[in-house]
């Protein structure tokens, strides 16, 4: 009895062993991304580019704002036990309610969510945090395509977010991947789409490979699959 449940327990073994090294993608490193719908459109072009060399894994809900981002962190990160996280959160917490004048998560509730986001992946995973600044708003396309809503998207409320987030990050020495500046210096009106917030085809191939490169330099620090160009 003894060798035959010593047996069972030696073929289990060996049986994962196996199905591990016939499945390549389970010695990559895992990059896991998150963010709102700019994130869900560049997503499969970032997974594209780092076939090979890492496992991608982003979710199919939109992160929405700072405090979506916060409440669901370990549905979407600290489960998935990753070694790098690449994410963004602004342009859902600018949402200026024309009721109020108030945003839909304020300056100062940003600032502690991303700190407690970053705290708490560093805390709970062996992971290394990037996070990438929040994409350009063209002010008229965005009005006109949300008339009748009852609040507004600024580009001076997504650069005033971004100024808060760049801060933080330097504050707690985590790599910032600056997507609005590489937009806004690439032809944002084509980028762009005509209601002035989500990337067109062209914007998402863009951004897609930006953070693609931004992640491969930051994988390659972690001891993660290193880009071809680097290999010996």
């Amino acid at each position: 009895m003894r060798c035959c449940l010593t047996l069972t327990v030696c073929l289990t073994v060996l049986t994962t062993m196996t199905a591990n090294a016939d499945d390549p993608s389970s010695a990559l490193p895992k990059v896991v991304l998150v963010g709102d719908s700019i994130r869900l459109s560049y997503a499969p072009i970032v997974a594209a580019e780092l076939a090979g060399k890492a496992v991608v894994v982003s979710s199919k809900a939109n992160g929405g704002d700072s405090s979506n981002i916060l409440k669901h962190l370990d549905e979407w990160v600290i489960r998935e036990n990753p070694e790098v996280v690449h994410f963004n959160c602004g342009i859902h917490d600018t949402k200026k309610f024309s009721a109020t004048g108030r945003f839909q998560v304020s300056p100062s509730e940003y600032e502690v969510n991303l700190r407690e986001i970053v705290r708490r992946i560093r805390a709970e995973t062996r992971a290394v945090v990037l996070f990438a600044t929040s994409t350009p708003i063209l002010d008229q396309q965005a009005a006109a395509s949300r008339q009748g809503r009852d609040y507004a998207l600024l580009e001076s409320s997504i650069e005033q977010y971004n100024e808060i987030a760049i801060r933080v990050m330097k504050e707690l020495d985590v790599p910032v991947d600056h997507l609005h500046r590489f937009l806004s210096e690439n032809g944002v009106s084509e980028a762009i789409g005509a209601d002035g917030v989500h990337l067109t085809l062209a914007g998402q191939k863009l951004v897609g490979a930006t953070v693609s490169r931004f992640v491969t330099e930051n994988l390659t620090s972690t001891g993660g699959t290193p880009a071809p160009s680097e290999m010996p």
